[in-house]
């Protein structure tokens, strides 16, 4: 069928070799709880990425990294397949992002005067 043939065609190119290498910016405290254990690290981002193996029928391997900057760095060193990052322009020239998943609103505080 048509979604089988996509879902063929997505693992292809998400987990090349049966395991969806997800890498997760471990500094983002809304997206990743769970950080004591950067082996299996539990939240939103985590979760995703699980979600995806699963509809894929693939493995799992998390692949952590300490902020944003280092995962986008990454990019084309071959170390993931799949990276749960914000989206941003400087950075599309060499990672394709998706529309967002999670939209976080983020505001500053001024002392008066």
């Amino acid at each position: 069928t048509k979604t089988m043939s996509m879902l063929a065609a997505a693992k292809a190119v998400l987990a090349p070799r049966g395991t969806v290498r997800a890498a997760i910016n471990m500094s983002n405290i809304l997206l990743v709880t769970n950080r004591a254990d950067p082996a299996q690290p539990g939240g939103v981002a985590p979760d995703m990425a699980a979600a995806l193996a699963d509809a894929l029928g693939a493995k799992l391997q998390l692949v952590p990294y300490e902020n944003p900057g280092a995962l986008a760095d990454s990019a084309g060193a071959g170390e993931w397949d799949v990276g749960l990052i914000g989206a941003e322009p400087a950075r599309a020239a060499i990672i394709g992002f998706s529309a967002p998943y999670a939209e976080i609103e983020a505001t500053y505080l001024v002392r008066p005067g």
